[in-house]
């Protein structure tokens, strides 16, 4: 095996405009790999931290030079001459290097990124594809066989709202989910024809939250697709953003409601009219006793899952699953840290029975590392943003290329 001759990392800018790390790692035959490490909005205090300068004067504290300086400096020189087949003894040290349960002092960006790079650069010198070098890891790590057998399912979100939304509508993300019956291929091209023609009918002309539902459904059936057969209905309600002193404020409701209505809500006016197949942060992030009831009622029709309920953190599933709160769980793997360690949170899942989805963050590169990384453990469903936009259509692509290898 290769060893690493050098690491070097400097700044780029992400899908946001902030900056971000960019390293490459060179082996000692001079082949070499890069990354470009996305990055994540700590919203919570169970969530893992970026490592940034905070300096006010410049991108308002978000520039991540002291994380570059960390792996130019520190890292890199004690990593030279190391064997590239060491990934596991590599991210035990990081995991030693910085043992805070926040990754505060080395910064998940900074783990996430020499430890990215040094599987990619052991894919690329056996010869291998990423993919196949992340399941290699995961039956290493696990001692079980995974067989890669298929890509996972795509959601498209094909209208954002929330937080960081383009409507002024209360739920996080609008979502359809192609049928697992189509191609990958063909599922991505159903996914931006409707992402389209949705913008083109209504212009984003929505007052309620359950508007962008009926006109979804609408939008399905001109084209001709069996609504729930063919395409089906998803919906990030992203609820802690719209809840304030134990109530839920809704656009289509006059007044907030507590959280027993807001259950009457979910299950009268979303799943029994439009019988979505997903749904996600259905409630508040401390209101489990409510996750449980839905869960309780409706996890034989759809996929409950948990994002901003879990934040990537391994004791927070641990919990919901121990009170049956949802029966699914997405992960973003720039939450967690190592590749190691990401391994071990889906085998954890697995072995739970709970599905998984892996999707991408909100300050996204046009790196492709989650494709393979989804793939290579088997993820249920991946949901990379829409179906537009550099940073999106590059994992999109990215997914077409194993397509294609697949069918050979």
């Amino acid at each position: 095996m290769s060893k690493i001759k050098n690491i070097i990392a400097s700044e780029i800018i992400n899908s946001r405009g902030y900056p971000t790390i960019f390293a490459k790692l060179i082996l000692d035959n001079d082949k070499e790999v890069s990354i470009s490490t996305p990055s994540l909005e700590t919203l919570y205090d169970y969530q893992v931290l970026e490592l940034k300068d905070n300096d006010e004067n410049r991108f308002k504290g978000n520039g991540v030079k002291k994380a570059v300086y960390y792996i130019n400096n520190l890292i890199a020189p004690k990593l030279k001459g190391v064997s590239i087949d060491k990934q596991i003894e590599i991210d035990n040290w990081l995991i030693k290097a910085d043992p805070s349960e926040r990754k505060e002092k080395l910064g998940v960006n900074t783990i996430f990124t020499i430890s990215s790079l040094i599987a990619k650069a052991s894919a690329l010198d056996k010869g291998i594809f990423l993919y196949q070098e992340i399941n290699n890891l995961f039956k290493k790590i696990t001692n079980k066989d995974l067989s890669i057998e298929k890509l996972p399912s795509p959601i498209f979100p094909i209208l954002i709202g929330g937080r960081h939304g383009q409507i002024n509508l209360d739920f996080k993300e609008f979502q359809i989910i192609p049928s697992s019956s189509f191609s990958y291929s063909l599922a991505y091209q159903k996914g931006v024809e409707i992402y389209h023609l949705l913008r083109h009918l209504y212009k984003f002309n929505f007052s309620f939250n359950l508007d962008v539902l009926a006109s979804i459904q609408e939008i399905i059936k001109r084209e001709n697709l069996g609504y729930g057969q063919d395409v089906f209905l998803g919906v990030n309600l992203g609820s802690q953003f719209f809840y304030s002193g134990y109530r839920y404020a809704l656009k289509d409701k006059s007044l907030p409601i507590p959280s027993d209505e807001m259950l009457n809500f979910i299950i009268n006016s979303i799943v029994k009219k439009y019988s979505p197949l997903i749904l996600t942060d259905c409630f508040a992030n401390e209101d489990f006793s409510y996750w449980s009831k839905l869960n309780n009622q409706i996890s034989k029709e759809v996929y409950l899952f948990g994002d901003e309920l879990i934040g990537s953190n391994k004791k927070r599933a641990e919990k919901a699953i121990k009170e049956k709160a949802l029966n699914s769980i997405v992960l973003r793997l720039n939450q967690i840290g190592t590749i190691t360690e990401m391994i071990i949170f889906v085998y954890f899942l697995k072995e739970n029975n709970i599905t998984l989805q892996i999707a991408s963050d909100l300050g996204e590169t046009t790196d492709s590392f989650i494709v393979d990384f989804s793939v290579g453990v088997q993820a249920d469903f991946v949901n990379f943003g829409p179906p537009v936009h550099g940073e999106n259509v590059s994992k999109y692509n990215r997914l077409l290329e194993i397509e294609n290898q697949f069918n050979k």
